[in-house]
């Protein structure tokens, strides 16, 4: 075999190896920033919260579910904006921990389509179940690092997930499982423009109309647990 063949084979060669080492470099920046919200936290034996009992306001419990509405919270501005009203002590775990909370849960909301989309209706399914007892911390410990605050969760089972879950236990797991499954925006977004990073860098959101209010933003869901595009309200 003469030299010029030699020398064609290994530049084929070479071109070979290059497309393939391009088919396995990393993930673009804006996918890696997801890893911006803390997905575990440090719980003190000592926990803060020594009482998280709710009180029950406006139950809803003939009101039926459509859909539900996954809430994201920004933690430093709800913690800047408990400082400012001098209520942090309302809130020690999350604002007054050595943890540095990003975006986290503050709940899956059971929602009424009518009600998402006129406010004037009969409202959405709340407390279906009544006054609910306190959970054993050992229930909501698990999910601390999702949700920061023990009152938090309590009055989330209570006002939310009682309507569709017949346990704490399932209620939190089903919200664990869809906050793990999005990829969650960097801490210093606000609302509108961490809504629009959700949409880029969650395929399945990609042509969904999500929720958001103040400095908050949520994603809509089935039944079955699938992202769908938002009610447009009135």
């Amino acid at each position: 075999m003469n030299k010029k063949v030699l020398f064609l084979l290994a530049s084929i060669n070479i071109a070979c190896a290059t497309i393939a080492l391009g088919e396995t470099s990393p993930l673009p920046e804006t996918t890696a920033a997801a890893s911006t919200t803390a997905s575990s936290c440090v719980i003190p034996d000592n926990f803060p919260e020594k009482s998280w009992d709710v009180h029950i306001d406006s139950a809803k419990p003939d009101v039926k579910t459509d859909f539900f509405l996954l809430v994201y919270s920004n933690s430093p501005s709800f913690c800047a904006k408990m400082n400012k009203k001098e209520k942090l002590k309302k809130a020690p775990f999350q604002c007054a921990s050595e943890n540095k909370f990003g975006w986290v849960i503050h709940g899956l909301w059971a929602e009424s389509e009518s009600a998402y989309i006129n406010k004037k209706d009969m409202g959405h399914p709340r407390f279906c179940k009544g006054d609910l007892p306190q959970l054993d911390f050992n229930v909501i410990k698990p999910y601390l690092c999702m949700s920061p605050g023990a009152k938090l969760l309590q009055g989330e089972w209570e006002k939310h997930g009682a309507c569709d879950f017949k346990t704490a236990d399932e209620y939190f797991a089903k919200t664990l499982e869809l906050y793990n499954r999005f990829n969650t925006p960097p801490i210093d977004l606000k609302a509108k423009p961490a809504m629009n990073w959700m949409k880029e860098n969650n395929p399945e959101l990609k042509e969904k109309w999500l929720y958001q209010s103040g400095k908050e933003f949520g994603i809509c869901l089935d039944k079955s647990f699938n992202p769908i595009s938002c009610p447009k309200k009135k």
